[in-house]
């Protein structure tokens, strides 16, 4: 688990090393991208996020913005930071140096001394973080070096041209990029030296020069419209805990379901929480590029909760309790809390209830998103559409009843479809956490079993119809297009609301409580042409009304965390 992203104010501040003043010249001509300084980055024009972080590091009243544009002034004075208006426009051939340096007189009569560290911070670095200003100014402040500026790594195959215009090689072997010799980049997020070096040589780069490397993402400088959204994405990237599990009770499709969200999710920082005692869930992740971490209890699920202070929890572990949901909130008082399909207790106090196939009518309407239109299905069917048309004769059955199986509901119905004498193709499909298949001698048909498929949409397509249980796997046919024959795993399943008529679907039931014959008769009646239609047009229908990424983004819309609004 990686909680570097947690940023801790400075303490102390940098004015305890050296008086210092953050200097932010922004002019309000910009060419590439017009109104670039107060152009709303995230929600926020550009320039408040510098002067936001030299805030959190020196005296209010040091964060200095030099502009000759008014709307730049207003929106730097309302951020907290003090300005030095030019009534006359910056030249454009002038340089960053003759600005500061012109500029250094004003900060004087503001009762700056040569002792003191100026650093120039430019508004077009938003990533720029306090720990890195705070490092640049506590090496010049504590001499050990007379100038500080942020750099990053910028190795590559580099080339020029000699004076003939020919191509010359600036490396002296192809090699990988980490085995060439260090080659670092200004990145302009910050230079410091001391008030007294600049005035006296006539230059902010006052040598020996210490470097402060960044990493590539802190190294952004806004210059054309791609490096805009590229700072968004950085500006409105969150920490998400998703608590799953999966098991042979449980089953797997809380597992694919987080894997969905996940992956609509990707963008963000991840954390995969599943009990270490539900084995299979960190099994079935180890396959995906996503950090997991098993926990022994809640006891220690909460503190992981507190190390990685997260903007948003996604529980999928079915019925929570008020205490659970409590102890999520005190441990990380800044999440938002999701649950799906939770009749617990907790699902009242949790911000958002998704609620696929259950109903839970003790949770209003206001924080509830119900329904399969809600669904997440497992990212391959994203891609794949619902354009399997119905064959005159059922030539092709597709028996899958969830990861696990635990009531062996696939054996009973090869037997049943053995005792219609079925005489087509069926395909079995066992899940991670099923036992081995039994299957019953003499067939009447042909038989294949296949286990833990990586790839279920192609499998689907093959099939006329389905049996299944009350899982996801019946919004998956659906979105294919493909009618089911429902039997129950248990009795939570009986309460899903989304094995029905509506969605392509013949429930039959309970299959603890179904007779050989009761399932026999079901699946003959989906053999029947008119039957089977009616309920593939239903299936093909239910399933268009869905997509993963419309779900994600209605779930973040209603937390208040819909992260990457319009530039």
């Amino acid at each position: 688990m990686d909680a570097s992203a947690v940023q801790p104010k400075p303490d102390p501040r940098a004015d305890t090393i050296a008086p210092a003043w953050v200097l932010i010249p922004a002019r309000g001509g910009s060419v590439s991208v017009p109104r670039k300084n107060v152009r709303l980055v995230a929600g926020q024009p550009l320039i408040s996020y510098v002067i936001t972080t030299a805030l959190q590091v020196v005296d209010s009243r040091h964060v200095i913005v030099i502009t000759d544009d008014r709307q730049i002034e207003d929106v730097s004075r309302a951020t907290g930071a003090s300005v030095i208006f030019e009534t006359q426009s910056t030249p454009s051939e002038e340089t960053l140096d003759e600005k500061i340096l012109r500029n250094l007189p004003i900060l004087i009569s503001m009762g700056a001394t040569d002792a003191d560290v100026i650093v120039t911070v430019q508004p077009t670095s938003p990533l720029l973080t306090q720990e890195t200003l705070l490092k640049a100014i506590s090496i010049v402040g504590t001499g050990q070096a007379h100038t500080a500026m942020t750099v990053t790594d910028d190795r590559h195959l580099s080339w020029t041209q000699d004076e003939d215009g020919h191509a010359k090689a600036l490396y002296k072997a192809r090699v990988n990029r980490q085995y060439l010799p260090l080659e670092f980049r200004e990145t302009g997020g910050a230079i410091a030296s001391r008030l007294g070096d600049a005035l006296s040589s006539g230059t902010r780069v006052v040598p020996p020069v210490a470097l402060v490397p960044v990493s590539a993402q802190e190294a952004i400088d806004i210059d054309h419209f791609g490096d805009l959204y590229v700072a968004a994405h950085f500006l409105t990237r969150r920490r998400i805990v998703i608590r799953v599990d999966a098991g042979p009770s449980l089953g797997m499709g809380h597992v694919y379901r987080a894997l969905a969200l996940a992956t609509e999710l990707a963008r963000h920082e991840i954390l995969v929480v599943t009990r270490a005692d539900h084995e299979l869930g960190a099994e079935f992740f180890s396959r995906f590029p996503y950090n997991v971490h098993e926990v022994a209890d809640d006891e220690e699920f909460f503190d992981v909760l507190s190390d990685f202070a997260p903007d948003l929890t996604v529980l999928d572990i079915l019925d929570t309790t008020s205490a659970f949901i409590e102890r999520i909130r005190a441990s990380a008082p800044a999440t938002k809390v999701v649950s799906f399909e939770d009749t617990g207790e907790g699902a009242q106090h949790v911000d958002l209830l998704v609620a696929e196939f259950i109903d839970n009518h003790e949770v209003p309407e206001s924080r509830q998103l119900r329904g399969i239109e809600y669904s997440l299905l497992s990212p391959h069917f994203e891609t794949v559409s619902a354009d399997h048309a119905p064959a005159d004769k059922v030539g092709h059955i597709l028996v899958l009843f969830g990861g696990t199986d635990p009531s062996d509901l696939a054996k009973r119905s090869l037997e049943a479809l053995a005792q219609l004498r079925f005489a087509g193709a069926v395909t079995v499909v066992r899940g991670l956490g099923a036992s081995p298949l039994e299957a019953p001698q003499d067939l009447p048909y042909s038989l294949e079993i296949l286990n833990d498929v990586r790839y279920m949409p192609s499998v689907m397509q093959r099939a006329d119809i389905a049996l299944t249980s009350a899982g996801r796997t019946i919004i998956e046919l659906a979105s294919l297009g493909i009618p089911s024959v429902c039997i129950a795993q248990n009795e939570r399943e009986m309460t899903h609301t989304h094995a029905c008529e509506e969605n392509g679907v013949y429930m039959l039931g309970l299959g603890s409580a179904l007779r050989d014959d009761e399932i026999r008769e079901g699946i003959r009646l989906m053999l029947n042409g008119d039957v089977r239609l009616q309920l593939a047009n239903l299936a093909r229908l239910s399933g268009s009304r869905r997509s993963n990424r419309r779900t994600v983004e209605t779930i973040l819309d209603r937390v208040g965390l819909n992260v990457f609004p319009n530039l």
